[in-house]
């Protein structure tokens, strides 16, 4: 959409600014608000005409706001800087349009359009001698043909902009351009010169006296040191970052420096911190739109998900941020996308799919060193050609040092390459020999397997052939009963005593069935773990007035001590079945007017929870196997209730599923309190 304006159109060109200025979100940071309130408090004087170059340039500077969170806005306004900048032949705010339409395209990745604008834009800064426009195209030329890969080509640009940038002492745009190169150097992972570049960024923020810039750069010391392993200066320069990026209310960078806290909690195996800044991160790159560093994020949340055993969460995230970085241009994050799927799927055991996605890492790995090689080359022929134009300059001066330095830099040059060459040799020659002894381990993995198949086949067959034997025995009793019945064979005394114990049969047989489908559908599906934060206390009531009727039949009181308000970050299908089969338990096995009690309480750690009884106990022997998945004793309660351990094995199965333990204390004759845990609740940082 562009906007060409003639004299008789002037009033129609004050209405599209009106308009244009309306379809601008209404979340803003402190610079937005600052520029609104400039074009408001300019619009509302009487004498106000959107010609003159004071508004002209407001509208270039909100345009530069909404380069990277509305860039629909940025071509607007864009296009109406440049009609206005036309009509009233303002060379200056002409330059700083194309920049900005530059910028639009560049977003695109519209390589012929944002060519051809900041080509425009340079050509004018050229002719009218504009050397900070000029300066600021060439960083944001350079910029994107970094990100595009073009580095050789970028490189260029920044050494021309810190050319000029020296010579115009712009120590504004300087410390940007220094950055910006350290950025490509991390790209290639080589930090350790990207640190060189930050540091001289640094020193010239700190002169200028921009926080902001001098923010920006301490947040990408800190990426830089974080995979140097540099922890605490890592640490050190965030805490810095930080309180700035919350002042200017710049909720992209924040979200960068939450990132960058991820990596390093990730890198220093603390999983759960991992989480919770990958989770703050997430939250801001998602209300800002804001897509790299979405699945930037998504790829960090399935790594420390990883950490936390937490499996079905981390395949979750880790195929959002593969699906995402598949429709993008950036093959870093696909690759570690697909290293972690790998992974993911070896641990569940799916290893054909676990070779897939590695074969995928592999090529993209492969690929991704030869690329970096290549920019490598084309970075240092970059340079090469730069300090060789300097070269000439110097040499009408000083023929001899020329010379000697020429020697200088072909010396440093075939070092470099032979470093170069040298790294990605033994950095290939690692990774052939990491994936080589996982191939060679493959085999006795999958004879593991099969023994393991082999042991739960023998348990499915134990545990059916029991479960035939309890439950033939009191439903062809029952039947039988029935048939007497129906027969008129039995006397009312007769049926009064038998029928009541037929129809506790039945209910024991009841809750066997259940606990067996449960038992089942893990078997068949898998166990789901989806954990979220849930009350405690009202789990624990509500199990309490499900089985009130079974422990009124026996006079029994239960009652909850649980402190109150007690959340767990569990899942709560899990946690209800525990309780229901241990509560159901101890009514079994507690004698008339008997008591249960349950407890619940939080410390440093966890919660907890306990449901302790006054019945029948059991033995030392029977309480070691009490959790034992092969132990399926059939086991009579006070009034005769049929039970077997299977519920007992399911609530092991879930409450490790959670991150918990399970366990018993039991005295004969005095009654028996098992004692369980499960996580506190998940707190999460605020973002703002």
């Amino acid at each position: 959409m562009k906007f060409i304006l003639s004299p008789t159109n002037n009033k129609k060109c004050i209405l599209l600014v009106v308009l244009s200025l309306m379809l601008i979100p209404t979340s803003y940071s402190q610079s937005e608000k600052k520029l609104l309130k400039q074009i408001e408090e300019l619009k509302a004087q009487p004498e106000f005409n959107p010609e003159t170059p004071l508004y002209i340039d407001l509208l270039f500077d909100l345009a530069k706001e909404y380069t990277y969170k509305n860039k629909d806005s940025t071509y607007i306004l864009a296009n109406q800087g440049l009609a206005l900048s036309k009509l009233t032949k303002y060379k200056k705010g002409e330059g700083y349009a194309y920049l900005r339409l530059g910028d639009y395209y560049s977003q695109l990745m519209d390589k012929d359009n944002y060519k051809k604008y900041y080509d425009k834009a340079i050509e004018i800064a050229d002719n009218y001698s504009y050397e900070k426009l000029k300066l600021i195209v060439i960083n944001n030329y350079g910029t994107t043909l970094s990100i595009n890969g073009d580095v050789d080509e970028a490189l260029k640009y920044y050494l021309e902009g810190i050319e000029i940038g020296e010579k115009n002492k712009d120590n504004l745009m300087l410390p940007i351009l220094y950055d910006n190169i350290a950025i490509m150097y991390s790209g290639l992972k080589d930090y350790e010169t990207a640190l060189i570049f930050h540091e001289n960024s640094l020193l010239l923020s700190e002169k200028s006296k921009s926080a902001f810039t001098m923010a920006k750069t301490l947040s990408n010391m800190g990426f830089a040191y974080a995979y140097l392993h540099k922890f605490e200066n890592a640490e050190d320069v965030l805490k810095r970052a930080i309180p700035i990026f919350i002042e200017e209310d710049n909720m992209d960078w924040l979200s960068f420096c939450y990132e960058v806290k991820g990596i390093i909690a990730l890198e220093k195996k603390q999983f759960e911190d991992a989480l919770e800044w990958y989770m703050e991160s997430n939250l801001l790159c998602e209300d800002l739109d804001y897509f790299t560093g979405t699945i930037n994020t998504y790829n960090g949340l399935a790594e420390a998900y990883i950490g936390l055993g937490q499996i079905d969460s981390a395949e979750h995230y880790a195929l959002k941020a593969n699906k995402a970085a598949s429709t993008t241009h950036y093959p870093e994050i696909l690759m570690k996308s697909a290293k972690t799927l790998a992974d993911i799927n070896r641990i569940k055991g799916e290893f054909e799919v676990a070779l897939d996605y590695q074969d995928e890492y592999l090529a993209l790995a492969e690929k991704a060193d030869t690329e970096n090689f290549k920019k490598g080359l084309a970075m240092l022929r970059s340079y090469q050609k730069y300090e060789a134009q300097k070269k000439q300059i110097l040499d009408e001066k000083n023929r001899e040092l020329a010379g000697q330095q020429a020697l200088t830099y072909i010396a440093l040059a075939g070092l470099l390459l032979l470093i170069i060459m040298l790294v990605l040799i033994y950095r290939n020659f690692k990774i052939q020999g990491r994936f080589n002894g996982i191939l060679q381990k493959k085999q006795q993995i999958l004879v593991n397997r099969e023994l393991q198949l082999k042991e739960s086949n023998n348990t499915k067959d134990k545990l059916f052939s029991l479960i035939a034997h309890d439950l033939r025995g009191p439903i062809h009793s029952f039947h039988g009963l029935m048939q007497f019945y129906v027969r008129g064979q039995m006397t009312k005394e007769e049926t009064d005593k038998f029928l009541p114990v037929a129809l506790q049969d039945l209910s024991s047989i009841a809750d066997m069935l259940d606990n067996l489908l449960i038992w089942g559908k893990t078997q068949i599906n898998g166990t789901k773990h989806e954990p979220k934060n849930i009350n405690i206390n009202d789990l624990i009531e509500n199990n309490m007035r499900l089985l009130k009727p079974l422990a009124d039949k026996k006079s029994i009181q239960v009652k909850s001590n649980a402190e109150k308000n007690l959340v767990s970050y569990s899942d709560d299908a899990h946690v209800d079945i525990v309780l229901r089969n241990l509560i159901g338990n101890a009514i079994k096995f507690t004698h008339k007017n008997g008591k249960i009690t349950i407890d619940a309480t939080e410390n440093e750690s966890e919660l907890v929870l306990s449901v302790a009884d006054n019945g029948v106990g059991m033995s030392s022997e029977k309480q070691e196997n009490l959790f034992n998945k092969n132990n399926y004793e059939s086991t009579y309660g006070t009034n005769n209730e049929k039970g077997t351990g299977l519920g007992l094995f399911l609530c092991k199965e879930m409450v490790e599923m959670n991150g918990g333990r399970i366990w018993v204390k039991s005295v004969i004759d005095q009654g028996s309190t098992i004692y369980f845990t499960i996580p506190k609740k998940l707190k999460l940082r605020k973002a703002i």
